[in-house]
C-alpha cells in the first residue's frame, strides 16, 4: 500500500497569517527591490544583488523569509520588513 501524500504547511502556528503580512507591509515604508538594495547599502554597508532578495523573499534563509507581496509584476517590501528579517536572522 502507497502512503497517501500530505501537504506540508510553509507556515508555522506562530506565523502571521498572509493578510497580515500585505497589510503590515503596504502600511509600512514601502520600497521596491532596487530600494530594498539601497536600503541595505545603507544599514550594512554591503552591496547586495537583487538575486539574494528574491531568493529571501522565496526560500528564506535558516527559515526566515523576508516579508513582501507581488503587485503586478513587481516585489515591493519595507524598511521594517528588512529589519524585522535582519533581527530574525540575527537571534
Amino acid at each position: 500500500m502507497i502512503a497517501p501524500k500530505f501537504k506540508r504547511s510553509h507556515a508555522s502556528p506562530k506565523s502571521p497569517s498572509v493578510d497580515q503580512k500585505i497589510s503590515n507591509v503596504l502600511s509600512e515604508d514601502v520600497l521596491d527591490i532596487t530600494g530594498a538594495r539601497k536600503e541595505l547599502k545603507e544599514l550594512t554597508g554591503r552591496h547586495f544583488d537583487k538575486a539574494s532578495l528574491c531568493r529571501w523573499i522565496h526560500r528564506g534563509v535558516g527559515g526566515v523569509r523576508l516579508d513582501a507581496v507581488r503587485i503586478g509584476n513587481q516585489l515591493y517590501t519595507s524598511r521594517q520588513s528588512i529589519r524585522r528579517f535582519i533581527a530574525a536572522r540575527t537571534r
